[in-house]
């Protein structure tokens, strides 16, 4: 447990103390009953008292990123709190319900949970007197209605639908086969199946694609979207660039928002890249407190959401008298985010009006 006063901090060394529940730990009730709303009346008459449940054989780094991010806000915040973190191990059923028992038997009745949006169904249905907060699942992706959820993940179909406005009538699709990438390319396919002249699953784009790229007329022209993670995108938009593809667009969701791209690919692989964000600028300090303990809420959309839905709780339960850090809006139990559009320059991410309107050697500046 970390117990944190504003006279007693290191932001450098502080640390969180991760507890590991075993089988033989196992205190929640089995019996089920209605889920009544959590009554957190008292929240705002103590400390925030903040647990947070991540399944690290399942999500691995990114436990301790979600952690870092949710520290950083606390300390941001500058008051007493109580920051535990409980580690399920798996998302299992028993797995899950350890983890409810123990945070229920030490009081917590405020938990964040960065699952997977399996792991998270089933969490929905579990007995439950604590407020729960997904950073990491949207609320479409939810089959069972639990009152006291929120979640915070992004809308993908919305991002999809902002950048099918920018392709043409002639679409191309790229992913990896990854359960994400099949999602957005089936949801490309439910919006505009008539206008998909190709489309081919890349599993390893460290593989020469000439067979696929090289005088390959579907790709002419061709609004292309790179459903797949940063590193593999990076390799076909440089694949692409080398067997001078006659492409008209490369399109892509908040997944390749990343610096990682400007370090993987040359300008001419990326000048025509237009990637959908939901990110939004964070307070000065908050994002120095971040970079100081280990954390990223500039790229990383995970830390930022949890971030965002951190604020959001604050807020509302602990002191309302303290202004809002991010804009985004909590309408029922979703977390909704301002997408842009924004394109690739010379070394930074840019909105699309702005790149347009820059001459190359100006695009350098950024954000």
């Amino acid at each position: 447990t970390l117990v944190v006063s504003e006279q007693n901090r290191s932001m450098a060394n502080a640390e969180v103390e991760e507890e590991v529940i075993s089988a033989d730990e196992y205190l929640a009730g089995s019996e089920e009953e209605e889920m009544p709303l959590v009554d957190l009346s008292d929240a705002s008459h103590s400390k925030p008292k903040i647990a947070l449940l991540v399944p690290r054989k399942v999500i691995g780094s990114y436990a301790n990123s979600v952690a870092n991010s949710i520290l950083s806000y606390l300390i941001y915040r500058q008051g007493h709190f109580i920051f535990e973190v409980f580690d399920s191990g798996r998302q299992s059923e028993d797995d899950l319900r350890l983890a409810l028992g123990k945070i229920r038997q030490k009081g917590y009745k405020i938990i964040i949970a960065p699952l997977t949006p399996a792991g998270a169904n089933l969490l929905t249905t579990l007995q439950s007197d604590a407020l729960v907060y997904v950073p990491t699942v949207n609320s479409a992706d939810i089959e069972y209605e639990n009152p006291n959820f929120i979640y915070g993940g992004i809308d993908y179909q919305a991002q999809i639908d902002q950048l099918l406005q920018l392709a043409n009538e002639k679409i191309v699709i790229f992913d990896d086969g990854s359960v994400l990438s099949r999602k957005l390319s089936d949801y490309i396919r439910q919006k505009r199946i008539e206008d998909i002249v190709y489309s081919k699953v890349i599993k390893n784009p460290k593989a020469n694609l000439a067979y696929i790229l090289k005088k390959n007329r579907k790709l002419k022209n061709a609004s292309i979207f790179l459903n797949m993670p940063v590193v593999k995108s990076a390799l076909v938009a440089s694949q692409m660039s080398r067997y001078k593809v006659p492409y008209a667009k490369i399109l892509s969701t908040q997944v390749n928002y990343s610096p990682l791209l400007f370090t993987l690919t040359q300008f001419q692989d990326r000048e025509n890249f237009y990637i959908a964000n939901a990110i939004s600028e964070a307070p000065f300090k908050l994002e120095d407190i971040n970079r100081i303990i280990g954390s990223d809420i500039r790229f990383n959309w995970i830390n930022y959401a949890a971030s965002v839905g951190m604020d959001k709780l604050f807020i509302r339960y602990f002191d309302s008298s303290k202004t809002e850090a991010f804009s985004e809006a909590l309408i029922g139990q979703q977390i909704y985010y301002d997408t842009r559009i924004v394109r690739a320059g010379e070394g930074s991410f840019l909105p699309v009006e702005r790149f347009d309107a820059q001459l190359p050697t100006e695009r350098e500046e950024g954000f």
